[in-house]
């Protein structure tokens, strides 16, 4: 060898030595630096240590620590232990320096901030899982970074904007989970290029658009859940080509038109969901194909025909699941063949007929719920095959025949209520020895229960209401471990036995409307875990036992309308947790004690009717100061303080400005006497005041006129005085007064027979709302000013006073006055007695004799025929009003006009039904559309939550109920509506509740969970909506103008649009709303619009006409033809809507323009545009914007058509809905 040779050898051999160091210098700076990576990584966990004890152990190898994983001499693999101890710290700055990683899992840590942008560049990651966390980061488009990605989840956390398309790249990914976020925006259209794709879940984001018809690309797919976002369009047809898929969930969206026949190509499904989308059309035959399909969900659709009898050739199906879909037609026999069913729910749907005798071979049936259909027929005896079954539920048909045994071993709910069922309830009702729950309620039973649920010995939820029943109450209803005991309105006598008193599970018992007597005995003070008692409208006597303030638990008691006497026990206050306290219409007699000082929380106090006597306490309105919530989705009925017809002296206390929520305060038909005070008008949330026949003396003060919420006012027969002042800048205050600058809500005021003296002002005009007005039997006089701006008044009587000069008839063009009476007056010329729509009052000629042809005076009637026409009016007028003014307010004045002061009428209707109802479904929550037939909630998680209904936990109160927020123990926080009695009365009005809220499902309306049955009361459970109600927005935001843009405001009114039209159109029967309002539109996080409230709704059938005597309402959205007509119908929703169009378009309330022309909003905006102003109208922080001004006008165009005076010149709301669309696309 050449030493040349030799040279060129050596240096080759060091060049292999340098390189094989370099290697292994190389290769140890992995190792040294993931090593240090992994030692900063622990440093930031040091106040986790005991969650990562292995990594604080000094003899533990990093690559041995809990949860890594290293390969070589490279960390691969990084997993958090995090499922029981959740680290809250922010994500981790150094993990994307491990440049080998392959898999990253950090799930359920509580991690939060933003992920470094490092992650996304780790090129060898095959897994990465963040699932749990509360990253609100978005996913960067440099994801695509991550090719050898195979799987990756995002569940739950905060993430938003787009799905980058640059995903579609990952060609490797197995698995894209994002489910639970806040994504938004359209599904990439390359989605289709990941062929290797076989789990996708977008659910619960914030998506929208079409699915993309490249989905039909992705030929692996195993799992696709698109559920609960805003998906539109069609079910693409290409969704057919993915053999492989087994689960397919479109749920939630609003996706629309048929259910694809290509489905039927989907040989492997075994899980099809589509429930509450858009749907229509009938069911296509080719699901009958889909052999091993196991749970099928169509529920929440609007779709039509029947069930395909081709459905009993899937021999597989487990659950079938098609509530509230639009179906009808009879349920197929063939169904029968499915021999695996076990969930069947079909309820709120049109099915008629007989139950098919072929469903008898279902033996693994374990529900079945067929609630709100029209099925007829007996319930029949085969459905003792059913041996396996749970819960049948079968309410609100028209099933007849006799209840038969019931020889169900596993049968644990059985409902029935609201059917035709007869005769008597036999013994072998308790053959099922696992029932818990039975609900016979609203049937045609007859008969006793002496010895029918003796053997029940499971039972803790027994409603028997509204039947025949019978007999003597017997004795082991104690003895059961009942919860609920529901035996109202039925013909049950005799005394309530001992043993019922001293039950030890009873929380809730009502024995309202039956026939029973004797005293309440002092065993009651046994049922320490009682806490709502009803005994309303029977025969007990005797005085209320001493031992009832034992009752620690107790929230609601009601003794109305009994036989009671003697006074109010002092230890009643010891029952601090009180909420309403009703115990009128008795005997009972004594002051009031000053010891309900005690009584804290108490809402509502009726001692109505009754003898009680001395003055009214100054502590009265100890439990009347839950200050109302700014945010207060409603705004009324906080609550009622009702002293009315007993013989109570001396003066209103002072104190009386305490009472907060009341928002009925009734002390008519006493002997009070002194001035009414001037602290009256603090109570800002004052709907109703009577202090009619006491005798009251003393001016009325001008504020009682300026009171905001104020809608009735009754001050008749007392010995109220003062003059009536010509100027009201220097008003004495010995005066009454007019004077009303800003809107007034007042519909009815009545101070007839009193002493009011002196001239009426001209200012009288401004209480535009006026409907009712009575100030007969006075001795006003001078001149009669023009009462023409009284627009809506109904009912005017001034007769028996002094008024003199000549008679204003413009008074009797007011187009809605239907009763008049100017009789007993002085007037000079002509004047009629009354207005006539048959001859038009003329006035007299100074010069002239009067000519009597000119009028129709009518016949001139005795006091007493005038009396009873004036008040039995009156009482026509405010059933129009009902919506405002209860009921009850005006009938009472009516039975004292009618009897006077000598006699007293026990008032037959329990408080007691409008403060709290009655039970009558399952103490449980039913989710009729789930998987499972019914959820049940422990009724404890509810009182939990919300801490004994705590007034803290109140976000809402309503006519219907007060709105509780609260968190359940899983963590989802939910609206609960604590129903009261404010518009109902009894099972029927909560069944119409029911049929409405829990069967209407749309994007639009506050969507109903579930409800839930609670001793004596009754809950709804809806979803929480975030952002509370568009007029708190609209009226108390400072923010609002930035939240609620233009834009927002027509998303806001296009919305609505749809969820109203839904209500109107979606189905047959179709539902009147009565009372929409901005209060009632709702609005979740992203400020899309929610109608809420429909409760009032009644279901309306074709044959009906769509129109129900059942008003409700609130003033400012009220049509003019229900002042009228007494009718709801869907034209008057149509009025009410347009009135909230007009709020939205120019900022202003409906009722704060009496300073301004047209007396309402309404009425200003006719104004303005006929002279011209339009453009003035719109509210002034949008209307500078040229494209917004245009839509807006498009807008207030519309809600003049809605707000139309005559019914038939209004759109239907499929026209608003139509001309909404229009105006967006214009713009």
């Amino acid at each position: 060898m050449t030493k040349k040779g030799s040279t060129w050898e050596a240096c080759v051999l060091i060049i292999i030595l340098l390189c094989f160091t370099q290697q292994q210098v190389v290769t140890t700076g992995y190792l040294v630096n993931d090593i240090e990576l992994l030692k900063a990584l622990r440093n930031s966990l040091v106040q986790k240590r005991d969650v990562f004890p292995s990594w604080f152990d000094t003899k533990t190898a990093p690559c041995s620590w809990t949860g890594v994983k290293c390969e070589g001499e490279r960390v691969i693999r990084i997993d958090f232990p995090c499922s029981m101890s959740p680290l809250n710290i922010p994500f981790p700055g150094n993990i994307g320096k491990f440049r080998s990683l392959k898999h990253l899992n950090l799930s359920h840590c509580a991690l939060t901030g933003n992920i470094p942008i490092d992650v996304w560049s780790l090129e060898n990651l095959e897994t990465l899982d963040l699932t749990d966390n509360r990253l609100t980061d978005q996913v960067p488009p440099a994801i695509s970074n991550l090719r050898n990605l195979r799987h990756l989840v995002l569940d739950d956390n905060g993430f938003s904007g787009t799905l980058p398309s640059t995903i579609c790249e990952l060609k490797e990914l197995r698995e894209i989970s994002v489910h639970a976020n806040s994504f938004s925006g359209n599904l990439p259209d390359e989605i289709g290029n990941m062929d290797k794709l076989q789990s996708l879940d977008f659910s619960s984001n914030f998506f929208s658009g079409s699915l993309p018809s490249s989905l039909g690309n992705l030929t692996e797919l195993l799992y696709i859940d698109a559920s609960l976002n805003n998906l539109t369009g069609l079910i693409c047809p290409e969704i057919g080509k993915l053999s492989k898929l087994r689960i397919l969930v479109l749920s939630s969206n609003m996706l629309t038109g048929p259910i694809p026949g290509t489905i039927g190509h989907l040989k492997q499904l075994k899980v099809l969901d589509l429930q509450n989308c858009k749907l229509t059309e009938s069911i296509p035959e080719e699901i009958s194909g889909l052999g091993n399909l196991t749970y099928l969900n169509v529920a929440q659709n609007e779709l039509d025909g029947e069930i395909p009898s081709s459905f009993g050739e899937l021999e597989n199906l487990l659950y079938l699941i098609a509530s509230n879909a639009g179906l009808s037609g009879t349920i197929p026999s063939e169904l029968g063949n499915c021999k695996k069913l076990k969930i069947i729910n079909l309820s709120f749907n049109s099915f008629s007929g007989p139950l098919p005798e072929g469903l008898s071979g279902l033996g693994s049936l374990k529900s079945i719920v067929l609630d709100s259909n029209r099925l007829s027929g007996p319930l029949p005896m085969w459905i003792f095959n059913w041996t396996e079954v749970e819960s049948i539920m079968v309410s609100k048909n028209f099933l007849t025949g006799p209840l038969p045994p019931l020889y169900l071993p596993l049968l644990s709910i059985l409902d029935v209520s609201a059917n035709r069922l007869s005769g008597e309830l036999s013994s072998g009702i308790c053959s099922a020895e696992s029932l818990s729950i039975l609900h016979l309620s609203d049937n045609n039973f007859i008969g006793d229960i002496q010895s029918t649920f003796r053997n029940c010995s499971r039972l803790t939820d027994l409603v028997l209401s509204g039947n025949n029943l019978s007999g003597k109450l017997p004795a082991y209803l104690g003895e059961l471990q009942l919860i609920t005991l529901e035996l109202s309105k039925n013909t049950f006598s005799g005394k309530v036995p001992d043993q019922l008193w001293e039950s030890k599970t009873l929380m809730g018992i009502s024995l309202a409307s039956n026939l029973l007597e004797g005293p309440i005995q002092p065993t009651i003070a046994n049922l320490s875990t009682l806490q709502r008692l009803q005994l309303d409208n029977n025969l007990f006597e005797g005085s209320i036992p001493r031992t009832i303030g034992n009752l620690k638990n107790l929230t609601n008691l009601s003794l109305h309308g009994n036989k009671l006497t003697g006074g109010i026990p002092l230890e009643l206050s010891e029952c601090t947790k009180l909420v309403s306290l009703d115990l009128g219409a008795n005997r009972l007699s004594g002051e009031i004690p000053r010891s309900i000082s005690k009584l804290k929380l108490l809402d509502n106090l009726v001692l109505s009717n009754n003898h009680f006597s001395g003055p009214i306490p100054e502590e009265i309105c100890s439990g009347f100061q839950n200050i109302p919530l700014p945010d207060s989705e409603f705004t009324q009925h906080y609550g009622m303080l009702d002293l009315s017809n007993n013989e109570l002296t001396g003066s209103i206390p002072h104190s009386i400005k305490d009472c907060i929520v009341v928002t009925e305060l009734l002390l008519q038909g006493n002997k009070l006497t002194g001035s009414i005070p001037r602290e009256i008008s603090l109570l800002g949330n004052l709907t109703s005041l009577d202090l009619s026949f006491n005798s009251l003396t003393g001016p009325v003060f001008p504020q009682l006129f300026s009171m905001t919420s104020l809608q009735g006012l009754i001050l008749s027969h007392n010995q109220i005085s003062g003059s009536i002042p010509d100027n009201f800048d220097s008003m004495m205050p010995s005066s009454l007064s007019f004077n009303v600058r800003t809107s007034s809500s007042l519909l009815v005021l009545n101070a007839s027979n009193n002493q009011l003296s002196g001239a009426i002002d001209d200012s009288l005009s401004n209480l535009t709302s006026l409907s009712i007005l009575d100030l007969h039997n006075n001795s006003i006089t001078d001149n009669l000013p023009s009462l023409s701006a009284l627009a809506s008044l109904t009912y005017l009587d001034l007769s028996s006073n002094s008024f003199q000069k000549s008679f204003c008839c413009s008074i009797c063009d007011i187009e809605g006055l239907v009763f008049s009476n100017f009789s007993g007056n002085k007037f000079t010329g002509l004047a009629p007695d009354v207005c006539t729509k048959a001859r038009k009052c003329i006035p007299s000629e100074p010069d002239l004799p009067p000519r009597e042809e000119t009028y129709a005076p009518g016949p001139i009637l005795s006091h007493a025929p005038v009396l009873g026409i004036t008040f039995g009016a009156s009482i026509i007028s405010l059933v129009v009003l009902i919506g405002v003014l209860r009921w009850r307010m005006m009938r009472q004045e009516a039975v004292l006009l009618g009897k006077g002061k000598q006699g007293k009428k026990t008032d037959p209707t329990s408080t007691d039904e409008l403060l709290i109802k009655k039970p009558k479904e399952h103490l449980s929550i039913n989710i009729a559309t789930f998987e499972q037939s019914l959820l049940r909630i422990n009724p404890t998680a509810i009182l939990s939550a919300t801490e004994n209904f705590s007034k803290s936990y109140i976000i809402g109160d309503g006519g219907f109920g007060t709105v509780y927020k609260a968190k359940l123990p899983e963590g989802r926080t939910i609206a609960v509506k604590r129903l009261n009695g404010g518009h109902m009365h009894g099972d029927r009005e909560f069944f119409a509740e029911m049929e409405t809220i829990g069967k209407v499902k749309h994007e639009n309306l506050v969507p109903l969970l579930g409800y839930c049955v609670f001793a004596d009361e009754r809950f709804l459970i809806y979803e929480y909506m975030e952002n509370g109600s568009l007029d708190f927005w609209l009226r108390n935001q400072a923010d609002a103008v930035e939240v609620l843009d233009w834009p927002t405001r027509f998303k806001i009114c296009l919305g609505s649009a749809r969820g109203l039209a839904f209500l109107h159109h979606g189905f047959v029967p179709h539902i009147i709303h009565r009372d929409i309002k901005s209060s009632n539109i709702l609005l979740d996080r992203n400020f899309e619009p929610r109608v809420s409230d429909f409760g009032l709704a009644r279901i309306i059938s074709a044959c009906e006409s769509h129109v129900s005597t059942i008003l409700a309402g609130t003033f400012g959205y009220i049509p003019p033809e229900y002042g009228q007509t007494m009718m709801a119908t869907t034209k008057g929703d149509i009025y009410s809507f347009g009135v909230v169009m007009l709020e939205l378009v120019t900022g202003r309330t409906p009722t704060g323009q009496a300073d301004l022309e047209g007396g309402n909003l309404v009425g200003w905006v006719r104004w303005m545009v006929a002279n011209g102003r339009e453009i003035e109208t719109l509210d002034p922080f949008f209307s500078g914007s040229g494209s917004w001004k245009d839509q807006m006008l498009r807008v207030l165009a519309i809600a003049r058509l809605c707000t139309s005076d005559e019914p038939w010149k209004r759109p239907t709301m499929l026209g608003v809905v139509k001309l909404l669309k229009e105006a967006k696309i214009n713009v």
